[in-house]
Parts: structure tokens; sequence; C-alpha cells
């Protein structure tokens, strides 16, 4: 069976939460394309040489894209996620990452991928499409409870900026952005808890598989 499941959405909005549990749930396989930015982020801000970001390094590090490069402790820090929005931009890396995304969605046994164009360029004719959002102090809220656990010396307003300047960036770039795919169930998950979303993709999901 092949059914392909898209979450799209803003930062810290929880798509990445709700996308893990549904996989979960349908025992569908799982991608966070996301991370696939971060790996190439991470592989060339260590290039050696630091110059300008040519068409050949981008090539070369997406050849590096492994299950075990997703693991690396700093994928998730300040930085990263920064360099990963301005290199998501890049018309190269995006046509690359596009072809390893799609090559996932055909795996037999069903699967959810997340991102911020999922349904509208990674795979359009998804069976199910959600774009998930939330107010962007709520967003801030949430990334702020999360970031805590590891270092208590975080800056809320220093979150909120950075999430207000990331949203910029998604959806104002040339190619490819955060938009929600005109058949996409919306949902604003401002005052909802994750079981509440979840019941409700789940029953969606349901019904789906069920025709």
């Amino acid at each position: 069976m092949k059914f392909v499941v898209a979450i799209d959405g803003t930062a810290a909005s929880g798509k990445g939460t709700i996308g893990k549990k549904i996989a979960e749930h349908f025992g569908f396989h799982y991608l966070d394309t996301g991370i696939l930015y971060r790996v190439v982020a991470y592989h060339l801000q260590n290039s050696s040489d630091g110059s300008k970001i040519s068409k050949q390094k981008i090539q070369a590090s997406l050849k590096l894209l492994s299950n075990k490069n997703f693991n690396v402790t700093n994928l998730r820090s300040k930085k990263i996620t920064l360099e990963a929005s301005l290199i998501s931009k890049n018309n190269i890396v995006r046509r690359s990452l596009l072809l390893y995304q799609r090559d996932f969605a055909l795996r037999v046994g069903g699967a959810v991928l997340d991102g911020r164009d999922i349904g509208t360029v990674v795979c359009p004719d998804a069976d199910v499409k959600v774009f998930i959002d939330a107010e962007i102090h709520v967003r801030a809220k949430r990334r702020y409870d999360q970031l805590c656990k590891y270092n208590k010396d975080l800056n809320f307003k220093n979150i909120l900026y950075d999430l207000i300047k990331r949203d910029d960036l998604d959806k104002n770039r040339e190619f490819s952005p955060m938009v929600p795919a005109k058949d996409a169930i919306l949902l604003d998950t401002s005052n909802m808890t994750v079981e509440e979303v979840l019941k409700k993709i789940i029953a969606i999901i349901s019904e789906k598989l069920k025709k």
C-alpha cells in the first residue's frame, strides 16, 4: 500500500510532533524534511575554505545525506536553524532534496512527510494534506518551553524574534514558499492540545483509508 500524508506548517506549530504520532498510529514511515536542510547546512558551514557556496559544494554536501547524519547533536542549534532557512532558498538544494523526498513518499506501507512545501511541491497528489499553524506568541512560548529543558538562560523575546524572521524567510523565498495547498485542511493549534489535533487528523486519514 502507498498512502501519503503531507503535513506542512510554520515553525513550532507542532507539525513535527503530530507527524511522528500520526506515523506511529498508522505504522507509516516518517520523514521530517527540515532535517534534510539542517544536514546540508551543517556540512556546508563546516566546509574547510569558507568561501562562497558553489553548486559543486552543495552537491557534495548532498551526497553526505544518510540516516547517521540525522543524529548530529547541534542540528537543532540556533545557528544551524537559521542557516537551514537560508539554504532552503537555494534552488539547487531544493531540486536535489526534492528527489530524495519523493522517493521516500513512495515507500510501501504509507508515508508521513512534514515540512513547508510537501502538499504544494513535494507531494501535490498526497492522499491527505494538512497545514498546521498557531499564533506567533503561542509558538514562541512552545519553543521557549521546549528549549528551556536544555538551556535555562534563554530569552523569550529572542526566540520570538527568531520565529518571526524564520516565518519571513519561509513565506517569501523565491522557490517553494511556505503556503497552504489549495486542498489542504487548515488547523490553527493555538488553543488545541496535541491529543485534539491528533484525533482530528486520525479521523480524516481513517476515512480516506476506507475508500
